[in-house]
């Protein structure tokens, strides 16, 4: 690793020093319906075995599968099994339970003959569900035929997910059925976003001489909560140093404090200086990337992540797509990872690129036969607001690379589905 601030580094470089920093803090014990989104921090495994009983996995009779030795013949109903209640009196020869799916396997049965296979005392087809006698059983089952044993599934102690995995509903599911009600779990980080410039008016307002509207805060509040984030909207601040200094102590509250503009030398750049002020420590001062040249990453006084993000609205969610979001990821309990990068055809011609590595908002598709094609938007520089609709992917382009042809593989990053 080259010394400390890194000066017009490459991605991969400040990949590994992300790596090398960013860890969560301790984790806390989390409710169940808490959970959504968090990181475990501790494996989970099974309280009991699953199913809890031998179970019926049909709508059918228990019945002995000896008692078709002979091939298909009548029983006697002796009662009825269903889900959620106790298991039905033992089964005796010549007898059957109706027994709906789910149900507790009454003693001594060992299979079960589906309804569809049954017939009433007048031939009906399949067998009324009110039948009070004999039932005809128009089968010849195997032990074991439609049963589903204790523990098939799950047993005690049986690991159902590991340490580290964020939970999404599937994993919440498993939790419960696992029979935990609580977890220990990374709390997600919040992020302060602050956006400066006397050039910036909220959306919707009329830009007066000179402005433009403010679109950086709305999108990186997305991407934050993309992320599994917790945005915290600090609003926009003008280029006046003394309240932006109170603004920059307000972002350094929370773990992650993320600020777009004035990262650059002009005359009205002035949050690196105002930073620098609060204690703040930059381990990244500039980046050999198209687009985000000025980004800059450091920590706080109390350890807090920092980053300064361009203003140009590309710039800022590429950056964030490529350097945020990993930290984000350390902080939750994840390993901070660069984001992985897919194959893909290129579907559409591209010019030689320049002598710094390019992430280009594109569009990836999945084909019928499972192709997959990347489709760079439109580039009109950094500074067009417009540039990131409709992708769900950056296209990278190497340092000094040659022109690509329509048909040729390409390297992306996806941040969306198809």
């Amino acid at each position: 690793m080259p010394p400390l601030p890194l000066k017009n580094a490459y991605a991969r470089q400040v990949w590994d020093l992300l790596a090398e920093q960013v860890r969560p803090a301790a984790p806390t014990d989390r409710p169940l319906d808490g959970l959504l989104g968090a990181t475990l921090a501790e494996d989970v495994r099974a309280q009991s075995d699953f199913p809890p009983f031998d179970r019926a996995i049909m709508d059918g009779y228990a019945v002995l599968s000896a008692d078709f030795a002979d091939g298909p013949r009548a029983l006697q109903l002796s009662g009825l099994a269903r889900a959620g209640g106790d298991a039905a009196a033992p089964l005796t020869s010549g007898t059957c339970v109706q027994i709906n799916t789910g149900a507790p396997i009454p003693p001594g049965a060992d299979a079960i003959v589906i309804v569809e296979n049954s017939r009433g005392a007048a031939g009906e087809t399949p067998a009324p569900l009110n039948s009070s006698t004999q039932v005809f059983l128009d089968d010849r089952p195997s032990p074991g035929q439609h049963i589903e044993r204790r523990g098939a599934i799950v047993r005690t102690g049986d690991l159902l997910i590991r340490g580290g995995t964020r939970i999404g509903p599937g994993e919440l599911a498993t939790v419960a059925a696992g029979g935990r009600r609580a977890l220990r779990a990374f709390e997600a980080p919040t992020v302060a976003l602050l956006s400066t410039g006397d050039e910036l008016v909220d959306p919707g307002d009329q830009p007066g001489p000179g402005q433009i509207i403010d679109s950086n805060s709305i999108a990186l509040s997305g991407c934050v909560r993309d992320a599994g984030g917790r945005p915290t909207l600090l609003g926009r601040c003008p280029d006046e140093p003394n309240l932006l200094q109170q603004r920059l102590r307000d972002a350094l509250r929370h773990r992650i404090a993320c600020v777009t503009g004035g990262m650059s030398k002009g005359t009205h750049d002035l949050v690196p200086a105002a930073f620098e002020s609060l204690g703040v420590a930059w381990l990244v001062e500039s980046l050999k990337l198209k687009p985000g040249k000025p980004t800059r990453i450091g920590r706080g006084p109390q350890g807090q992540w920092i980053v300064g993000l361009p203003g140009n609205p590309v710039s800022c969610v590429v950056c964030f797509l490529l350097l945020v979001r990993p930290i984000i990821d350390g902080l939750s309990g994840r390993p901070p990872a660069p984001p992985p990068h897919f194959s893909g055809m290129l579907n559409a011609d591209l010019p030689a690129n320049g002598s710094r590595p390019m992430y280009q908002p594109a569009e990836w598709r999945a084909g019928p036969r499972g192709e997959v094609t990347v489709t760079p938007n439109p580039w009109r520089g950094s500074g067009d607001p417009f540039g990131l609709c409709g992708a769900n992917a950056l296209l990278y382009r190497p340092e000094n690379a040659l022109p690509a042809a329509r048909g040729d593989q390409v390297l992306f990053i996806p941040f969306g589905l198809p």
